[in-house]
């Protein structure tokens, strides 16, 4: 009898090439293995397949959509709330939420991903630091990079750079901010915040753009950096004297992982330490923890320290 061989279709090729396994979609859409394991779990997405060794493989209509769920959840929605919802109805509440909180300029903001497009760290760093010596750090942090950050992880949503781009440019802030921090007098105000991440958040931004913000207010924050385990920050925060420990949690860092860690620290530091925690993971979180204050913005940090000085009588 003679045997058949049989061709895979195109369509068969091209669905095997375009589901990526959970290492890659973690990097891709920058939401952890962790979460997409509870997701999936909870809420019914994403629906993976599995590759002959049974590990989950996603297809790109899963990872375009989570995509846009990431993007939407750092904006502050629940994603038990928009989970369910075909890709169109996410793009349109992304558009709209879009056009709510930029306030840069689009010239500007076409610039930007241009010079992400380059792949010039040279371009990059330049581009930035004219918006710096522009700007003032201030202003470029409050007015630029708030609003930058966000154009940047739309940009990489609609795939208008690659996740190598968005690195690229995260890199360069950080070191004008670090340089920018370094060239500012002393600070001698109260409080003194401690700043620092979990362990498993190795995401900075956010602390450095605090730091900035906070040292050109003369309040006297210092950053420890990231991935601090809870016994070190004890230690840390005894041996230096601080009023606060403030942590930062990215979008990509589990919500139910920063609430539990929020819960043991706050346990083991004395209630005169007073805790402030913010970021993505945070921001469509309903729980609340006693004795831990939440914040979702710049501006609230900085009232944050002037309150503590009118209340502490250290107000200048």
């Amino acid at each position: 009898m003679n045997s058949i061989s049989v061709t895979p279709s195109s369509d068969a090729i091209t669905e095997a090439v375009i589901q990526l396994p959970i290492n890659a979609v973690e990097r891709e859409t920058g939401v952890s293995k962790e979460l997409l394991r509870m997701w999936e779990r909870r809420y019914h997405f994403p629906t993976p397949d599995r590759d002959h060794q049974g590990d989950r493989i996603y297809t790109l209509d899963q990872v375009a959509k989570l995509r846009l769920l990431r993007r939407l959840i750092d904006a502050g929605f629940r994603p038990g709330k928009i989970v369910d919802l075909p890709i169109s109805d996410l793009e349109a509440l992304l558009r709209a939420q879009n056009s709510a909180q930029r306030e840069i300029s689009p010239e500007i903001e076409s610039e930007l991903i241009e010079v992400l497009k380059s792949n010039s760290a040279h371009d990059i760093k330049e581009y930035l630091s004219h918006q710096l010596t522009r700007m003032g750090l201030e202003a470029f942090i409050i007015n630029f990079l708030q609003n930058a950050n966000f154009i940047v992880g739309d940009a990489w949503m609609r795939g208008l750079i690659e996740i190598p781009d968005e690195h690229l440019y995260t890199e360069q802030v950080q070191s004008l901010i670090r340089s920018s921090i370094t060239n500012l007098r002393s600070a001698t105000s109260s409080p003194r915040i401690m700043l620092t991440t979990a362990p498993e958040e190795s995401h900075i931004l956010g602390l450095l753009m605090v730091e900035a913000i906070l040292r050109l207010d003369n309040t006297d924050a210092i950053c420890f950096g990231a991935n601090m385990p809870v016994k070190d920050i004890t230690q840390a925060a005894a041996k230096h004297k601080v009023n606060i420990v403030a942590l930062s949690f990215s979008a990509s860092y589990p919500t139910s992982k920063a609430i539990e860690f929020l819960e043991e620290i706050r346990f083991r530091l004395p209630l005169s330490v007073e805790i402030w925690a913010g970021g993505g993971s945070l921001k469509s979180t309903r729980r609340s923890i006693e004795a831990v204050e939440m914040f979702h913005d710049l501006e609230s940090i900085r009232a944050a320290a002037t309150a503590w000085r009118r209340r502490n009588g250290t107000a200048s």
